[in-house]
């Protein structure tokens, strides 16, 4: 597989620099609370290093049921399958409440996040391609070719 590096974006380097390099907020329900409903991109980090990158119309309404749980986050999916062994069936039902459902809030707590602005029209192509440059643990494509060896059959 080619090495892709944030050259490869052209004139979108410098939003990606923005997103991953700016300043982190904590992803728990205090440093989510003033983001309004707007499009735009979000990059989650663990310890400095990007663990997801999406897009979404109303990054607010996301990140806040990210950290609380009770409807369907593709996060917290993610979270439950890549960390917390859940099966990709059912995973997205037990994202949003029960006991696993708290074991991913507590591990999203010691998380953070960056958001930058983007269109609507554009916010899903470019969050793929971010997610294709940094790789990140959950949704980058090391992460994607990982699931689809684990998924065939023995």
């Amino acid at each position: 597989m080619p090495i892709f590096t944030p050259s490869h974006l052209g004139k979108w380097e410098s939003l990606y620099s923005d997103l991953l390099d700016g300043e982190t907020s904590p992803l728990t329900e205090e440093g989510t609370w003033m983001l309004a409903d707007r499009s735009g991109l979000v990059a989650v980090f663990d310890d400095d290093e990007p663990v997801y990158i999406g897009s979404t119309e109303k990054l607010g309404r996301e990140l806040q049921v990210a950290v609380s749980g009770g409807a369907e986050s593709e996060l917290r999916t993610l979270v439950a399958v890549s960390e917390l062994g859940a099966s990709k069936k059912n995973a997205s039902a037990r994202a949003k409440s029960g006991p696993l459902a708290t074991r991913i809030s507590r591990k999203l707590t010691k998380m953070r996040f960056r958001v930058v602005p983007a269109t609507p029209a554009q916010m899903t192509i470019i969050a793929d391609a971010f997610a294709v440059v940094a790789d990140p643990r959950y949704n980058g494509p090391t992460a994607r070719a990982n699931a689809a060896l684990d998924a065939l059959a023995k």
